[in-house]
């Protein structure tokens, strides 16, 4: 029988230390402990785990609950707890032994002579106790106070070697995304969500375990878990957990994260010249404030933390911070300048109005340009409103084709791109809108200063008509309009990471893939720089390794360390990002997701993604990614979930689209046993790829007509042929399994329509977490798993490891199709399999053994 989740949340998935049996073992036999833990370590939870195990056998004397109210009266504790033996040890004279073991949670609580007395009941092995004692956070200051009596009798007590101490480490970050699968519910938060709620802790079980529940409320009714979190009921036990957390944090402290929570993005040099420097850098050596990679360093807050300062600091304080901060600013703006105190300026101004704001009092020119920053914020989040009122705001200031642009842009009205029609992202008609607004007239002196500019607007041109290529499925001429762009070598880092980009994923679809491999490589150069180059932002990294992953999937290539990184960079995003950024991240997990066989959670990062800023990713990508979840949904034998998104499609007529639509169409048929239908399917996609430099998905859909016996010789020939011109990993095995086939194998199950297998799974807590999620069981192997299949599902597991497709097996069971992909399914998850094949193979194999 596996452990109960109170039972695993005590073990904390961190050794022994944390197992309350034992601890509850040790002080059975004769050792005092003392479990030392700053707040949110989990220090309470464990020691009722530990008292719950000594009740269990009859080993708990007495669980000493301490309290203020008895803090001050001599032997408070010790006579409410109405334990005759306990009550004896304030006796000095007598010599009665405690049986059971004492347990005493927050000491910090006892009155002093409850202390002194229990301290020497356990010198003279009259009692054996298990103590609390609450330590500093790591990085605090705010130390507890160990001169106090209380304290200083328990500590003496382990110096003197009496009691054994154990020290309860924080909570690290891959022991808390373990942790958040213990809890019921929990499978309907997406990977952004579980990276934010684990920064949000700060390290501490407690608000762990109140933002898990806070995080699944929240995502069961439809609304976003993290937006949810940016503003906490102060009445809600979150709020009075955090209230708890923040208890001994300094007035400093406070004061700067309610700050940076205001000024979001601030720069590090500039929250220095306004915030206690030393505390700034103990925040973020903290974790509490991050840094991000650029040169600026950009600071931004735990907002959970931060909004909890700002409610005990005062509104008006942290007001009167931010306020200061914008006046000092405007006042030394020829010395320096920050965007994020600039949109603090703009957000006074526009609530205020400019006469009692004090607007007026600055130059047009300085009201312009605090009217630009903000409105060029705005607009980069989507909030088009509200900069419109800005840029509105500057130009009444000041005519200023800047701010004029970003009206145009708030408008949605951006100067069109030759071609760009649907095609273009939101994200690259802003930066061609904005560079053309930017551009100085030829011939001047500025023209050959914004030489970076022309070049990087020259290559968002060449990508956007590699992206039509794309979609014509004509990518010799994507490589093309690649190559020239990185042949701009006057382009800013930003632009040059997305030219890279986008010729390695052309030459992958080419079935160039050691090239493609070279410009990823060089990706990952620019990904792993200890100072990001300048421009290049957390949406930039995210996109570059979406591309990455699909790149990947469609070479039929094991893309585990770009998971890997994927995971980092998440975990980035959510401290840094905005919801685009999530959005973009998520569209990332679900093509992850899909490759490790996992289509349920693919399609759940994918809605988390669409759902918070759906145009942050390129039409064409986010078309081809629910594509692929709906590919994967149907390979496991979820068909009405894989036709729900197919039927719910917009796509536009665009050939790419068009052939992947039947591709996955294809796939759906034969998961549902319609395999007439799924030739004539596979047919209409093959003939769509047939001419096309598409080496990628040509080997794809050749394959699928030799596996449902549709191709003609030629076709075959030209399977072995593309498998010798090209190095993409699947070609080989596209041959390599082709010519094992026979003519009597031509009706395939759906299994058989997998190309290659799925990436492998790293040896991460993630990793880890998604079998776990995957199973239905508390078992630790497929092996063992399979005992709790029931009879019918070990039946139909054996008959598909025999060949036979699902429809084959409704036909000899008299059972529905549908029937028929349920139980598999259902199967597929209590054992962890990847595939219906791997399904097959371990009941077989178990079945064997155990005859």
């Amino acid at each position: 029988m596996g452990e109960d989740r109170s039972t695993r949340w005590s073990r904390g998935l961190v050794g022994t230390d944390r197992d309350a049996a034992a601890l509850a073992q040790r002080a059975r036999s004769g050792t005092s402990l003392i479990l030392a833990g700053p707040r949110g370590s989990g220090r309470s939870y464990l020691l009722r785990a530990v008292a719950a195990e000594l009740e269990r056998d009859d080993a708990l004397a007495v669980d000493l609950r301490t309290s203020p109210a008895l803090t001050r009266v001599d032997f408070g504790a010790i006579d409410a707890s109405g334990h005759a033996g306990l009550r004896s040890l304030a006796d000095r004279s007598a010599t009665t032994v405690v049986e059971g073991v004492v347990v005493v949670d927050d000491v910090d609580l006892l009155d002093a002579a409850s202390a002194r007395a229990l301290a020497r009941g356990i010198a003279a092995n009259r009692v054996i106790a298990v103590i609390g004692l609450r330590t500093a956070r790591a990085g605090s200051t705010g130390l507890p106070d160990d001169v106090g009596v209380v304290r200083r009798t328990v500590l003496d007590l382990w110096l003197d070697g009496f009691a054994h101490r154990i020290d309860l480490a924080d909570l690290g970050n891959d022991d808390a995304l373990d942790m958040i699968d213990l809890f019921p519910g929990a499978d309907v938060l997406d990977s952004s969500t579980r990276a934010g709620i684990v920064w949000r802790a700060d390290r501490s079980r407690t608000l762990l375990r109140h933002l898990i529940v806070e995080a699944i409320d929240a995502a069961r009714a439809g609304r976003d878990p993290l937006r949810e979190l940016q503003t906490v009921d102060p009445r809600s036990r979150l709020a009075i957990a955090v209230s708890e957390h923040v208890a001994d944090f300094l007035p400093e402290d406070l004061a700067c994260l309610a700050a940076v929570r205001r000024l979001p993005h601030l720069e590090l040099a500039v929250a220095a010249r306004l915030l206690d420097a030393e505390r700034i850098q103990a925040l973020v050596a903290r974790g509490l404030l991050h840094a991000d990679a650029s040169a600026d360093r950009r600071l931004t807050a735990n907002d959970l933390i931060a909004q909890q300062a700002q409610r005990q600091l005062g509104a008006a304080r942290v007001d009167e911070v931010v306020e200061s901060a914008g006046h000092r600013m405007l006042r030394e703006s020829a010395e320096w300048w920050s965007p994020a105190v600039a949109i603090s300026v703009a957000e006074r101004w526009h609530r205020h109005g400019s006469s009692s704001s004090g607007e007026a009092d600055c130059s047009p020119a300085l009201r312009a340009r605090v009217a630009l920053d903000a409105a060029r914020e705005a607009n980069d989040r989507g909030d088009t409103a509200r900069a419109a009122a800005y840029a509105a705001r500057g130009l009444r200031a000041m005519e200023d084709p800047e701010l004029r642009r970003e009206a145009h842009l708030a408008a949605d009205r951006p100067d069109p791109m030759p071609g760009a029609a649907e095609m273009a992202s939101t994200d690259t008609r802003r930066r061609v809108a904005r560079s053309r607004a930017t551009r100085p007239p030829r011939g001047t002196t500025g023209h050959r200063v914004a030489a970076s500019t022309l070049a990087d607007e020259r290559i968002d041109v060449l990508l956007q008509d590699a992206v039509h290529a794309a979609a014509d499925m004509d990518w010799a001429r994507a490589v093309t309009a690649t190559e020239n762009a990185l042949a701009e070598t006057s382009a800013s880092p930003a632009a040059r990471l997305r030219a890279l980009v986008a010729a390695g994923s052309a030459l992958t679809f080419r079935g160039d893939w050691r090239r493609a491999q070279k410009h990823f490589r060089s990706i990952e150069r620019v990904l792993d720089a200890r100072r990001c180059p300048e421009g290049i932002g957390v949406r930039d990294r995210l996109m570059a390794l979406l591309t990455m992953l699909a790149c990947h999937q469609i070479a039929g290539a094991d893309g585990t360390a770009m998971r890997k990184r994927l995971e980092d960079e998440t975990s980035i995003a959510v401290r840094e990002g905005e919801s685009a950024d999530l959005s973009v991240a998520g569209a990332a997990c679900a093509i992850a997701f899909a490759c490790v066989g996992r289509p349920e959670a693919s399609q759940r990062e994918l809605a988390s993604a669409l759902s918070r800023e759906s145009t942050m990713v390129p039409p064409l990508h986010a078309a081809m990614i629910e594509l692929g979840v709906a590919d994967e949904l149907a390979m496991a034998g979820r068909t009405r979930q894989a036709r729900a998104i197919l039927n719910s499609l917009r796509t536009q007529p665009v050939p790419l689209l068009v052939r992947s639509r039947l591709y996955v169409e294809t796939t759906i048929l034969t998961a549902e046993g319609r395999i007439n239908g799924a030739r004539r399917t596979a047919r209409a996609a093959a003939d769509l790829s047939c001419g096309r430099s598409t080496a990628a998905l040509r080997i794809r859909d050749l394959f699928r007509l030799v596996t449902l016996g549709e191709a003609e010789e030629g076709e075959i020939d030209e399977l072995v042929q593309l498998a010798a011109t090209t190095d993409l990993p699947l070609a080989s095995a596209a041959v390599r399994r082709a010519t094992a086939r026979t003519s009597v194998e031509a009706r395939s199950p759906v299994d058989e329509l997998r190309l290659h297998d799925l990436w492998s799974a790293p040896d991460t807590p993630a990793a880890r977490t998604a079998v776990v999620a995957a199973r239905s069981t508390s078992r630790d192997t497929p092996a063992e798993a399979i005992d709790d299949l029931t009879a019918r599902e070990r039946e139909i597991a054996l008959l598909a490891d025999e060949g036979l497709s699902n429809r084959d097996i409704a036909q000899r069971l008299f059972l529905s199709i549908r029937t028929v992909e349920s139980h598999v399914y259902q199967a597929r998850m209590k054992v962890g399999a990847p595939s219906r094949r791997e399904l097959g193979r371990f009941v077989a194999a178990a079945s064997g053994a155990g005859s």
